[in-house]
């Protein structure tokens, strides 16, 4: 049975030239007219709608990346890329328990709360905790917890399954992270300056952690066109950007 679209739920209107992530609720207006979306309420996902001058949008379920369009943001973000490298190296899982730190803008945090069992996140800035804080309410994430506090004095969890610190000197909170950890789970850290990763491998080291690997994530996009006679032609974009470096360890 089609799950039905409810009030105030959010939903995406996809069509061939353009989309949008909307709240279902009231009136929306767009190049191509304006969309009553209280008439979806009660439907199933996968209706089309009409804007007032005709034009078509189907209407589907959102997935992560279309909701975290909509989400407030603030400092500098882990983007999805580098969290989806963290998730992969790592293998850890659906029953796995992690701890992030500091929150940022919660974007690490709530895509982390996506596919394991809960996430603990830390931030020291009052005003970016409150950030997280309504993020995580927009997209209703309920196993994802925001913290306030600063992780240099250590953190309350023990026996997690993964720890990622994005914040500045992480060697100082190596030796919480340590403590928090399962033997043979992971330490992850991410390093936006090549002089950091040196800091924080020789802190890993005295402190007890193997390391694993040291990660730059590069990724490039590319656009496609075709000929007149069909022929499709690739082309690179022109900037390859550099975000950081992921320092990947086990607690031994």
């Amino acid at each position: 049975m089609s799950e039905i679209i409810k009030k105030n739920s959010w939903v995406v209107l996809l069509s061939k030239e353009k989309s949008f992530v909307v709240r279902c609720k009231g009136k929306f207006n767009t190049q191509y007219g304006i969309i009553n979306l209280d008439e979806l309420i009660g439907k199933p996902y996968g209706s089309e709608v009409k804007t007032h001058l005709g034009k078509k949008f189907v209407v589907t379920k959102p997935y992560l990346c279309d909701v975290m369009r909509k989400l407030e943001r603030g400092p500098q973000v882990i983007l999805p890329k580098d969290a989806a490298v963290i998730l992969a190296k790592t293998g850890i899982g659906k029953n796995a328990v992690a701890i992030d730190a500091g929150s940022g803008s919660g974007f690490l945090a709530i895509f982390l709360a996506n596919y394991l069992k809960r996430v603990y996140t830390y931030e020291k800035n009052e005003k970016f905790h409150e950030l997280v804080k309504r993020n995580l309410k927009i997209l209703g994430i309920r196993n994802a917890v925001a913290k306030l506090g600063d992780v240099r004095k250590g953190f309350e969890e023990k026996n997690v399954d993964l720890v990622v610190l994005d914040l500045e000197e992480p060697e100082k909170v190596v030796k919480h992270a340590y403590n928090a950890l399962k033997k043979g789970c992971w330490l992850v850290i991410y390093c936006p300056f090549a002089e950091e990763v040196g800091r924080v491998v020789n802190e890993m080291e005295k402190r007890g952690f193997v390391i694993t690997e040291i990660v730059e994530n590069l990724q490039r996009s590319w656009s496609i066109s075709f000929d007149k006679k069909g022929f499709s032609h690739l082309r690179a974009e022109p900037y390859v950007t550099f975000t950081g470096f992921i320092v990947f360890g086990r607690k031994v």
